[in-house]
């Protein structure tokens, strides 16, 4: 597994306590993070160049620690960033399992779109959320393989909201407008 899918916060919140964990518990995490780095971060990697992970693995506590003081927009029962890990109470933390992260390819910084059609008709994913050409892209992995894209767009108030929405190769014409 990258360690980058691991050590991603430490870049991207540097503030954070070295003391607030970000390993996977859960052996069916580790699996997902191993099949995300083999599935989409190689054959990406391979054909485009050197990625940055913007946003990897979240534990329970890393999870915790963020909604509490970088909330920002954070969706840990839907994103999949949480993998197969379980909350206090024991539950998943998302049911849909797998794993995601948010990436960046360098020199396609405001070519997010190449990397998007990319995964869309050539890797095996679940979900990919495109924020835009010049925007980091969510892709996941996951048993239910959906395909699913979602275009989101800021709203007035700087929120990422859903506006379009396909799924497998036919929604290549998203990325266009």
């Amino acid at each position: 597994m990258r360690q980058e899918l691991i050590d991603w916060h430490r870049t991207q919140h540097p503030v954070i306590p070295s003391e607030i964990s970000n390993r996977p518990l859960q052996e069916e995490s580790t699996s997902a993070l191993i099949a995300l780095s083999d599935d989409i971060l190689t054959p990406l990697e391979n054909q485009f160049g050197s990625i940055t992970i913007t946003y990897g693995f979240t534990s329970n506590i890393l999870k915790n620690y963020l909604l509490k003081h970088h909330p920002g927009q954070m969706a840990p029962s839907l994103d999949q960033h949480a993998a197969s890990e379980r909350n206090a109470k024991g539950n998943l933390i998302c049911k849909r399992q797998g794993a995601a992260c948010d990436l960046l390819v360098e020199g396609f910084d405001k070519r997010m779109d190449e990397i998007a059609k990319f995964v869309v008709t050539q890797l095996p994913f679940d979900r990919l959320y495109f924020y835009g050409k010049n925007r980091p892209i969510h892709v996941s992995i996951g048993p239910e393989n959906s395909k699913y894209v979602q275009i989101m767009k800021p709203s007035a108030k700087g929120h990422a909201v859903p506006v379009r929405r396909g799924v497998g190769v036919s929604s290549i014409n998203l990325f266009e407008s």
